[in-house]
């Protein structure tokens, strides 16, 4: 059941990339730390290279877990801007947090779904 959320991850990432290289200064600031656009940027390329990673090769784990590890530098940074941000930056970076770590679960156990076929 889990991998047939393959697909729609994969779409999901293409779109999260594009937004994150398009509009990076934007998040950055709206995350409360408009110093990290350019990282912002680079994690938009990332999230398409594993877009179309997942979409090359949806019944393979490797590509979930990559994504996996890009989860990991997402948390990072997005407990890096809960340390800086206040007010509403402060609840839009704490939100981040949340969901990647709800990515990085769903993320792991589509791969291990996968790696059991």
């Amino acid at each position: 059941m889990l991998a047939r959320l393959a697909k729609p991850i994969g779409w999901f990432s293409l779109a999260l990339g594009a937004a994150e290289l398009l509009k990076g200064r934007e998040i950055a600031r709206a995350h409360g730390v408009p110093e990290g656009k350019n990282v912002v940027r680079g994690f938009g390329a990332r999230e398409i290279a594993a877009g179309v990673g997942v979409l090359a090769a949806p019944r393979s784990p490797i590509p979930f877990l990559a994504r996996a590890a890009g989860d990991v530098l997402d948390l990072g940074a997005a407990g890096y801007a809960t340390t800086k941000a206040t007010g509403d930056e402060g609840r839009v970076a704490k939100a981040s947090l949340a969901t990647v770590a709800g990515f990085l679960v769903l993320d792991l156990l589509i791969a291990r779904a996968l790696a059991k076929r």
